[in-house]
């Protein structure tokens, strides 16, 4: 934060260049915020979602809201974080990015123009019956079916049926839960799978490149392929490359990502921030 106001720094992840990926907002703050005025930034910056970060023992606190509610996990936010802390110098190049979050400490490593970040494993459990709403509101038969308890998990049986889903939003929003990761396997020789995000209840249609999704994504694929590694592809309008491993309970997510541009907020919105 400099004098003028805080500064916002909004990065495209799992990206190599400017427009692509999925665009998320980085908030370095030296202390705690408040809560709702970290969920009105996260509504005027309108991305799928902003990071809110401040030193703290062993790294840093790290929290994503969407425009319309907090989350428990976000993996492309998670990736702009990092990234932001390595461009501006906060951390040098060979130093660990150690985030304390909803969901446990959350570490990241830079390699070259790659950064690798250690996520924990979601696992699915078959679904037999699909709700109604669901294939509704996705216009589309399952060749199989899962849920991870906190999104359904549906596979195609093709890429062009992945590509050509126009679903209907307000009957996804419907269900509990309202997020749902389609996939299928690859058409694409360097591409293992692909697969779409959609999180209505969130108050994001479509995500364009999530982490978190490809935390379930991995354990679903070991399974089907009986293979740890592989190449993703997230087949939405702006697209995204997902390295992932699986290791135990934890999931290696590798992606790039590049700056596109700064936002400094008014002293009047920065004023209150501080929740302390």
């Amino acid at each position: 934060m400099n004098s003028a106001g805080i500064v916002l720094q909004v990065v495209d992840a799992f990206a190599d260049r400017p427009f692509a990926g999925n665009p998320a907002a980085v908030c370095l703050l030296p202390g705690p915020a408040r809560e709702d005025w970290m969920r009105r930034v996260a509504r005027e910056m309108n991305l799928a979602e902003t990071a809110f970060l401040h030193p703290r023992e062993g790294g840093f606190s790290l929290r994503w809201f969407t425009p319309k509610a907090e989350v428990e996990l976000c993996g492309h936010a998670t990736l702009a974080s990092a990234h932001a802390l390595w461009e501006t110098g906060v951390l040098r190049a060979e130093e660990t990015a150690s985030f304390h979050t909803l969901s446990g400490w959350l570490r990241c490593r830079r390699d070259d123009a790659w950064i690798e970040m250690d996520f924990p494993a979601l696992p699915s459990r078959p679904v037999e019956i699909a709700p109604e709403a669901l294939l509704a509101g996705l216009g589309a038969r399952p060749v199989r079916m899962s849920t991870t308890g906190c999104r359904w998990l549906v596979e195609l049986a093709t890429e062009a049926e992945v590509r050509a889903l126009a679903p209907d939003f307000g009957r996804l929003a419907s269900l509990a839960p309202g997020r749902v990761v389609v996939t299928a396997p690859s058409a694409d020789p360097r591409f293992d799978f692909v697969s779409r995000f959609f999180a209505p209840d969130l108050g994001v249609n479509e995500d364009p490149v999530t982490g978190s999704a490809h935390c379930a994504l991995g354990p679903y694929w070991r399974q089907r392929l009986g293979r740890d590694a592989f190449t993703a592809y997230q087949a939405s309008e702006r697209g995204g490359v997902v390295r992932l491993a699986v290791s135990g309970d934890r999931v290696l997510l590798r992606g790039q990502a590049v700056t596109v541009s700064r936002v400094e907020l008014t002293p009047a919105a920065s004023a209150d921030w501080s929740a302390g």
